[in-house]
């Protein structure tokens, strides 16, 4: 039997037996597959698992009580969507938009969003149903193809391949282009969590060439390559005390780059409650009179500060220290060459 039809056979078994399936009954029922005692076949059996997970059908082992027997089945709760209780043409919406986001190829979690029409398909006969899982079904099926002919990997692709090595904990290797002097570097990173900021996508974790927690701009991973030695096996474990959420909030001058640096910036009148607040929870701000203030922050990103400082325009100046504000002279001094 086919690879592909032996997956499908073996779910389906699973999703229509009342109670959970026995070993000797799946081998029964596949009997060209997984027969004999011998480990090759468990080992065969523990791969379609694997394979099956991997399509969004978690397979487990329960070992059974007084009212059920001990066996295998896959769990409904997971596999099957809730009853979203939507009419018909909410449903039909639902799944014109996610096709239209597969068929643009841009779409960060494409495979998860390609797992989520086939559920769809199964919890609820709308119009459009059968069309959207055949183009998930279609995604699934050439995601490798496509993906080896896509040439340098997108900022969407990227997303979705450390989506999967942080929720696997697998080691990636990045060629990075910083920040301040645009150096190129080769590190490994222990990925620990994603999140979107400003439009911008970032990667933080556990940097092998610094030894500290760093945080990755997306946009300047210039290659990425999962460590593919033992891929169903975690190459580390996130620190106990980080948190994403820490992470995910802060500030970009506030990314690990270099020592604290205690820097001022001038805010001028008129200011509004947007333009006060956009340096963060943790910025002391001084009212001057006149309506303008003076922001205090802590940074150890002293790039990131100068660039939300002349983002405001005419409206804020960096103050201190002096290194920062001459840095904001010279970049002013350069644009101001390049007008007409």
């Amino acid at each position: 039997m086919q690879k592909d039809q032996r997956l499908l056979d073996l779910a389906a078994l699973l999703l229509k037996a009342a109670e959970p399936v026995s070993w000797r009954e799946i081998q029964e029922q596949f009997s060209d597959d997984y027969a004999g005692k011998g480990e090759a076949a468990i080992r065969k059996f523990e791969r379609d698992k694997a394979d099956l997970l991997e399509l969004g059908i978690p397979v487990r082992w329960v070992a059974g009580d007084e009212d059920l027997p001990a066996g295998y089945l896959i769990d409904k709760d997971e596999f099957y969507l809730p009853d979203l209780k939507l009419p018909p043409e909410d449903l039909a919406l639902l799944y014109l938009a996610g096709s239209a986001a597969l068929a643009n190829g841009t779409f960060p979690y494409a495979r998860d969003l390609a797992h989520a029409l086939n559920k769809l398909s199964f919890a609820a006969r709308a119009p459009g149903a059968s069309e959207a899982a055949a183009a998930a079904a279609r995604h699934l099926s050439s995601e490798a193809g496509e993906a080896a002919e896509a040439g340098p990997a997108t900022i969407a692709t990227r997303v979705e391949e450390l989506s999967r090595a942080v929720a696997q904990k697998k080691r990636v290797n990045l060629v990075y282009l910083g920040a301040e002097r645009r150096e190129r570097t080769e590190r490994g990173v222990e990925p620990y969590g994603l999140f979107q900021q400003g439009g911008a996508w970032y990667v933080v974790g556990w940097c092998l060439m610094r030894k500290a927690i760093r945080t990755f701009h997306m946009a300047r991973i210039e290659s990425l390559a999962v460590n593919p030695a033992a891929p169903r096996t975690p190459d580390f474990q996130p620190r106990k005390d980080f948190t994403l959420a820490d992470h995910a909030t802060r500030e970009t001058w506030e990314y690990a780059h270099h020592p604290p640096v205690r820097c001022r910036v001038r805010l001028h009148p008129p200011l509004s409650a947007e333009v006060r607040a956009s340096f963060g929870p943790r910025a002391r701000v001084e009212e001057e009179d006149g309506s303008g203030a003076t922001v205090e922050v802590e940074a150890t990103n002293a790039e990131g500060l100068l660039r939300h400082v002349l983002a405001l325009g005419d409206r804020a100046e960096i103050l201190a220290p002096k290194d920062l504000r001459r840095r904001a002279r010279e970049v002013l001094a350069a644009l101001a060459k390049e007008l007409p």
